[in-house]
């Protein structure tokens, strides 16, 4: 019996070795290559794992030696996302002849502009549906012939995104949603896409000081919806601090989640719930 599954599994090895490897940084990365291609076409290398603030996340070694054996890369290319810059591209620089899907580029590409000191660029809803074209010519360069299916794929994923983006928009009018509190601001972009204002506590990686924390303090207190926004594996006290000072709720909105329509869904409700 032992030998049987032995034999078994030296015949399956071939299969899994040769499925492409694509690194990505973040959880989200991962579920819009699932999305596209399925979730078997591509062993998806996810160097920092839900729940992790990429300011202090240190890969682990067999996460780098994955990435070392990899095919290809989606990275976010954001010069502000230093996880990368410290940890992915000094190896990227060195292989010039891997290929690399860089969303700040392709930002700049459809002409979506980012903001110098905010690399959370995926959390904007109308440059993930901009990129959607590019990305599937991107991946189906490993599966020719699955190159209708992406499309297919894609288009899914598209008309899901704008039929989102039409309810966000409707909800924000109804309820007449102008700003948010929060305490890392990693929803800045999303701000953008729907006019919003993001009201940070913690500033470039920065704790707030006294005289910060006062100003928002009173912004707070003069708001009708009093609810402070936080994130897993960040530092709360300080956002805890002030919902405790002012009366406000926390709620917690993860930009990191795999499940990349249903955080954008999440942050929906937050804005929109009383």
């Amino acid at each position: 019996m032992p030998g049987i599954l032995i034999l078994l599994m030296l015949q399956l090895l071939p299969v899994y070795a040769d499925t492409p490897v694509i690194t990505v940084s973040i959880p989200p990365q991962a579920y819009f290559i699932h999305q596209i291609a399925g979730e078997n076409r591509f062993d998806v290398n996810i160097m920092i794992p839900n729940g992790q603030s990429p300011a202090v996340y240190s890969p682990k070694p067999s996460q780098m030696m994955k990435m070392n054996r990899s095919d290809a890369f989606f990275l976010i290319g954001h010069p502000a996302f230093l996880f990368e810059t410290k940890h992915i591209f000094p190896y990227v620089n060195r292989r010039k002849d891997i290929p690399v899907f860089n969303l700040y580029r392709e930002a700049l590409n459809v002409s979506y502009t980012p903001d110098d000191h905010d690399p959370h660029l995926w959390m904007s809803p109308i440059l993930m549906n901009k990129m959607l074209k590019d990305l599937t010519r991107f991946l189906h360069e490993f599966y020719p012939e699955d190159s209708l299916l992406f499309r297919q794929n894609a288009q899914r994923l598209s008309e899901k995104i704008i039929t989102l983006q039409d309810s966000i928009q409707h909800l924000i009018r109804e309820h007449q949603v102008r700003e948010f509190f929060i305490y890392h601001p990693s929803w800045g972009y999303f701000a953008r896409d729907f006019n919003l204002s993001q009201i940070a506590i913690e500033t470039r990686g920065h704790e707030p000081g006294p005289g910060h924390l006062m100003q928002i303090s009173r912004q707070v207190h003069e708001h009708d919806h009093k609810k402070i926004i936080v994130q897993k594996g960040f530092n709360q006290k300080s956002a805890e601090a002030l919902a405790h000072e002012t009366g406000a709720g926390l709620a917690e909105a993860d930009p990191l989640t795999y499940d990349w329509l249903e955080s954008i869904r999440t942050m929906t409700t937050i804005l929109v719930k009383p």
